[in-house]
């Protein structure tokens, strides 16, 4: 199982869009998902960690896979080589 952790900023635009998005892949696809606030302890380290410095911020299995919205053809194609559709 796939583990994804979007980073994100309360005050961002485009965040919502990114948390819909993984939202609804997990309808299709099963894996463990996580949201982190960047302004948090945790979501600075994971910041640092990455060398992140824009949001929302994607991290897929430990790699850094996609900084802004990802269209959901390429969260999709993403997915589906770490894992099979529910």
């Amino acid at each position: 199982m796939a583990n994804i952790t979007l980073l994100y900023s309360p005050t961002c635009g485009a965040c919502p869009s990114a948390k819909s998005l993984w939202k609804e892949l997990r309808v299709k696809y099963s894996f463990s998902y996580r949201e982190v606030d960047i302004t948090t302890p945790d979501g600075q380290e994971l910041a640092e960690r990455h060398a992140i410095r824009a949001v929302p911020a994607t991290i897929i299995d430990g790699r850094l896979t996609f900084i802004g919205v990802p269209s959901r053809q390429s969260a999709e194609k993403a997915l589906a080589t770490r894992m099979r559709p529910t």
